[in-house]
């Protein structure tokens, strides 16, 4: 049998997090080994999902006041989708053992089948199942402040402790900003800005996700209606961590590769008195929506 290296406990605590998923009991049963060059295969589908969902419901509108003041308050949901190609990756045969034949495995939003792979000599290497997960959502609320020569400021921040003492603590921050492009082009039939946000998203001491989210916003503003697009460039860069001081061999430190992809956002904004709703929907890492209530000037 070909070493097998157990995945820990506390890093399917923070998938199932991030996707909302009930049914960890039954899944580590499940759950065979993964060696250290077969997490980003594994893993890499949560880059998607998180850069999907980080990166939608920020910019939503054009229109920035080049003076006075202005504070919201807002919550937004955002979802995203996987596809097919993202169930499944070709695993790395480990040191001391060699596949028969090539055979795909799950990723950690894959099937929850663990998948054991026969190798030369009568070895096996037994690959763990996933969540088998359509997508997951993420929550946030958001506060946007301004204006200051037509630019606002937009913060995120959400925190709480997960209630595992081996996971700690989940926070979630981002800072940025939106500046108004039609202040310096008069006649314009449509408010048009460039915004840009910085957002970190941890879990603990086992997940850090760096973002960042470059837009321009264009829009149109009518009694009730505001439909708007954007178009824009989301970046990030995925590190998962986990120290076992009781197994050494159980720990690992991995970074997943950086992704960038290019963001078309379509939405309307619906808005009475100082109450807004909106929905979107975006083509970026993967297709996500967002919908959101917020409340304010």
């Amino acid at each position: 049998m070909a070493r097998k290296r157990v995945w820990p406990a506390s890093l399917l605590c923070l998938v199932i997090l991030l996707g909302a998923v009930p049914a960890y009991a039954q899944l580590t049963d499940n759950l065979g080994g993964l060696t250290d060059e077969n997490f980003p295969g594994y893993l890499g589908p949560l880059n998607t999902g998180l850069s999907g969902t980080m990166n939608a419901g920020i910019f939503r509108t054009g229109y920035v006041p080049t003076t006075g003041i202005s504070l919201r308050g807002e919550l937004i949901v955002m979802a995203v989708g996987f596809s097919n190609e993202d169930r499944t990756y070709m695993p790395i045969d480990p040191d001391g053992f060699t596949s028969l034949d090539p055979t795909l495995v799950p990723t950690a939003i894959g099937s929850p089948d663990g998948v054991s792979v026969p190798g030369q000599g009568g070895l096996t290497q037994m690959y763990p199942g996933g969540f088998d997960l359509d997508g997951f959502e993420l929550a946030v609320p958001q506060i946007t402040i301004g204006s200051i020569f037509g630019t606002r400021a937009v913060i995120r921040y959400i925190a709480f402790d997960v209630g595992d003492s081996d996971i700690g603590s989940l926070k979630y921050f981002g800072i940025g900003g939106q500046h108004s492009i039609s202040q310096y082009m008069p006649g314009l039939p449509v408010d048009v800005a460039a915004g840009f946000l910085w957002q970190s998203f941890k879990i603990g001491d086992i997940l850090d996700a760096k973002a960042t989210h470059i837009n321009v916003t264009a829009s149109k503003g009518y009694r009730f209606f505001q439909p708007y697009v954007g178009l824009g460039i989301d970046t990030i860069q995925t590190d998962a961590k986990y120290d076992d001081e009781d197994n050494p061999d159980n720990s690992f430190d991995v970074s997943l590769d950086r992704e960038t992809d290019p963001r078309l956002t379509a939405g309307v904004t619906a808005t009475v008195s100082y109450f807004s709703a909106f929905f979107e929907v975006s083509s970026a890492a993967a297709t996500s929506v967002a919908l959101g209530l917020s409340f304010g000037n």
